[in-house]
């Protein structure tokens, strides 16, 4: 079995009954958007599969552990570099780990996933959200 099946999989069934704010399965409407985002711009596995994996630490009972002895070290590295603390901010979640430019790839695509599906989310929210995905400084 393929790396990338094995992450299909065991994002899958981690995630199994999860919902998103619009009741849509969580699996579905966001993991699978991140990995066909992130397949757009590459094909380098590890990163395919921690794009699939990325919430598994904040979400599920899944440890580094788990990830690191199912998927190898690099895979579990990149995971544990997109997850953030459960600290917020003023602007909301922070991610102090963020550093290399494979996991800044995954982190795009998630945030890009993430402003797609912001619908249902209340006003507050979104504004708080887009001032967290500005990275740059208006004049």
């Amino acid at each position: 079995m393929t790396k990338i099946i094995k992450a299909k999989e065991f994002a899958k069934e981690k995630h199994k009954g999860q919902k998103d704010d619009d009741g849509k399965d969580y699996y579905l409407a966001h993991l699978t958007k991140v990995y066909d985002i992130l397949n757009e711009v590459t094909n380098d596995p590890i990163i395919l599969c921690a794009g699939l994996l990325h919430d598994t630490l904040e979400d599920t009972d899944t440890t580094y552990d788990n990830l690191k002895s199912e998927f190898g070290e690099k895979v579990a590295n990149l995971v544990v570099e997109v997850t953030h603390l459960g600290k917020k901010d003023e602007k909301g979640y922070y991610f102090p780990k963020l550093k290399s430019r494979d996991a800044i790839i995954i982190k795009f695509a998630d945030r890009l996933s993430n402003l797609s599906r912001m619908g249902s989310w209340d006003d507050q929210r979104q504004a708080q959200y887009l001032r967290k995905s500005k990275f740059w400084k208006s004049e």
